[in-house]
């Protein structure tokens, strides 16, 4: 007896440890047979109006499918520009990864954060597996946000001379202000020269819209340099084209009013994607100061020509409809 229990003693701490060996084992292959989700974005601190790229990916394993979220025009306070699917690809011994990737901007300045996104793992045994991303923290900066940091470095000294820059501002405000109610003012009195007050225009709003453009760029504004205000006409005139074929109002009205008011329209959902988007871009520009390009410039009044000619094209299969449907 005395001989066995030295030999029971050695063996007893294999006894115990052999069971925990194929641990490891089995978690491997658990972990295998889950999924994981990572949301990630390229930045998190913008400037209003930036592009935010935001990828979410998709860990599973090679005979499960994965059902993505469906996203709207906007998540909470972001707006969604553009949203990608790419087409799984091998990540490993029996693992695929799918990815969505989205284009997020936002026109509000402060911290912001991106919410939690669920996306739905089926595995070939029918099971459902929910996976949740953990919301992302964003810093919006105003386009100004630069100058304030450099100025929050600067200590008060006794004698500050005086600081004219404000002042400056505000006249360079009012003399533009003053400058459009004086175009304002000649425009409106020009036409009533022109026009006698028995006159009733008969063209159609599409014609009033496309001389309206032609007229605009005939003024040569962008070449003058006030680009504020040749964006401000163009989408007014889009705006205003919109109102009289479709009966929404669009005198004094924010960008996010008129669309509100034109998504309770019968305008297709691309097509309505189209005209925001266009909005947004003109907004862009006459209040957050950005300095499109001449390619842009080009481009901003083509896509004016382009929402006019999709109006037209799509009262003429509604009209085409109407007469078949009699």
């Amino acid at each position: 007896m005395s001989q066995i229990f030295p030999f029971a003693f050695y063996l007893l701490p294999l006894i115990i440890v052999c069971p925990f060996l194929g641990i490891p084992t089995l978690l491997r292959a658990a972990d295998e047979k889950s999924a994981q989700l990572k949301a990630s974005v390229d930045n998190t601190t913008i400037t209003v109006g930036d592009v935010l790229q935001l990828n979410v990916e998709v860990m599973r394993p090679e005979a499960a499918r994965v059902a993505f979220p469906t996203i709207g025009p906007q998540l909470k306070d972001w707006v969604i520009r553009d949203s990608v699917r790419s087409p799984s690809k091998e990540a490993g011994p029996g693992r695929f990864s799918e990815s969505l990737k989205l284009q997020l901007t936002i026109y509000k300045t402060g911290d912001f954060e991106i919410p939690p996104l669920q996306v739905e793992v089926v595995h070939p045994n029918g099971e459902k597996e929910v996976l949740t991303s953990e919301p992302i923290k964003i810093k919006v900066q105003s386009v100004l946000s630069g100058d304030q940091e450099e100025l929050k470095g600067v200590k008060a000294q006794a004698d500050i001379p005086p600081d004219y820059k404000p002042f400056l501002l505000l006249l360079a405000a009012l003399g533009a202000l003053a400058l459009i109610i004086y175009r304002a003012i000649q425009f409106f009195k020009n036409r009533k020269r022109m026009e006698p007050l028995t006159y009733k225009d008969t063209r159609s709003p599409e014609e009033i819209a496309r001389e309206a453009i032609r007229s605009l760029l005939a003024r040569k504004l962008v070449q003058k340099g006030y680009l504020k205000e040749f964006y401000l006409e163009l989408s007014e005139i889009v705006k205003r084209y919109l109102g009289l074929k479709l009966g929404v109002p669009s005198l004094e009205r924010t960008t996010e009013e008129f669309s509100r008011d034109l998504r309770e329209t019968a305008v297709p959902w691309e097509e309505f994607q189209i005209i925001k988007e266009f909005l947004m871009d003109c907004d862009l520009v006459k209040f957050a100061k950005y300095r499109p390009s001449e390619e842009e410039i080009d481009r901003i009044v083509q896509r004016s020509f382009d929402i006019i000619d999709a109006a037209e094209a799509n009262r003429k299969t509604e009209f085409v409809a109407q007469e078949v449907a009699k």
